[in-house]
């Protein structure tokens, strides 16, 4: 699994760094030493068991750095993700306090301990692990990004990730959009001349990636700018 380093410029509104494998799935950013992190239910792994829409909180089992820590969903410590009335389900927590241990990434799966205590795992949410069948989620605390930085904090509904990047020849935009509309992409370099126009298309609701060929770019660090709608992302392109 690539780690996905998406790093905010001044110009942005937000951008939230997700290091999952099914970022359709998980979000999660830095506020200080807390990490935030929001699962979308609506992209959870068909092959995991029963279903957790609806449910006002589920259950949050997790561990630090490959499950050495673990906090299981009904530990008397255990933190629960609350629903946000679309079946966003987030956590708010301080890693190194929560696990004690100076965390580098945290694992984790959801389910439906708090509504259903004595058949908790009847339903489950997990990552897709692209063959078919399910895994454990994970975050590289290293690799996210602040959850905001515009004054009103807004939190946006689209997500944007680049991987790889740092890129060698080629990286892929990868967009997860709440809504249809219009996105462009565009490319800067350090002083704000546009580079290029990568893309500038109407897409429809769901995942898409734009791969993007940078072999005509020269080594250094470029800025990314993805507009969809009246919301902005944009962040750190690395070219090797």
């Amino acid at each position: 699994m690539k780690k996905i380093y998406v790093t905010l410029f001044s110009f942005c509104c937000i951008t939230l760094g997700i290091n999952a494998q099914n970022n359709a799935a998980i979000s999660a950013c830095l506020n200080g030493s807390d990490l935030s992190i929001s699962f979308d239910n609506s992209y959870n792994c068909a092959a995991a068991p029963g279903s957790l829409s609806g449910m006002a909180t589920i259950g949050f089992h997790s561990g630090a750095d490959s499950w050495s820590t673990v906090i299981a969903w009904d530990d008397a410590t255990a933190l629960q993700a609350s629903n946000d009335g679309a079946d966003v389900y987030t956590v708010t927590f301080d890693p190194s306090a929560y696990y004690g241990v100076a965390a580098s990434t945290v694992h984790f799966v959801y389910n439906m301990g708090p509504t259903d205590p004595a058949g908790a795992w009847a339903s489950e949410g997990k990552d897709d692990d692209g063959a078919g069948g399910c895994a454990d989620f994970m975050v590289d605390i290293a690799a996210l990004s602040p959850c905001a930085t515009n004054l009103n904090e807004v939190v946006l509904n689209d997500i944007v990730t680049v991987a790889p990047n740092p890129a060698n020849e080629n990286t892929n935009f990868n967009i997860i959009l709440r809504n249809s509309k219009e996105v462009r992409i565009n490319l800067f370099d350090l002083t704000g001349k546009l580079i290029d126009n990568v893309s500038n298309s109407y897409m429809t609701k769901g995942v898409h990636s734009i791969s993007y060929n940078t072999s005509s770019l020269n080594s250094g660090i470029y800025i990314f700018q993805v507009a969809s709608g009246d919301e902005v992302n944009a962040g750190k392109l690395i070219v090797k």
